[in-house]
């Protein structure tokens, strides 16, 4: 969702109370995200104009009834040419399910 989704796509995935945090920023509820997220945009890191990829690999996942814990690695390439690796990092994930059965955003925390 980082490269092609919309913010509006990318809400849908968090809780209302979602934390968010960076090493540059820390974000706090749904609304705060989409901003923060939109201001890295603004910046060209992300989102379908930048063209950069976030290539992720590694998905560890732990389910513990309606809680889950996630890791993973990414690096973030950019969409010039020739291309180069921009960011390499790691995304530790909480993740809850709603009552729809979704799996949920409930804190990510990005190391670099």
């Amino acid at each position: 969702m980082a490269d092609e989704g919309t913010l509006a796509d990318i809400g849908e995935l968090c809780t209302d109370d979602v934390e968010w945090w960076m090493p540059e920023a820390t974000w706090r509820c749904r609304d705060e995200v989409l901003k923060g997220l939109g201001s890295m945009r603004e910046l060209g890191y992300a989102g379908p104009e930048s063209r950069n990829r976030h290539v992720i690999t590694n998905h560890e996942v732990h389910v513990d009834g309606d809680r889950a814990a996630a890791h993973a690695y990414f690096q973030l390439v950019s969409g010039d040419l020739p291309a180069s690796i921009l960011a390499v990092g790691s995304y530790t994930d909480e993740l809850r399910r709603s009552t729809d059965g979704r799996w949920l955003f409930a804190r990510r925390q990005i190391s670099t």
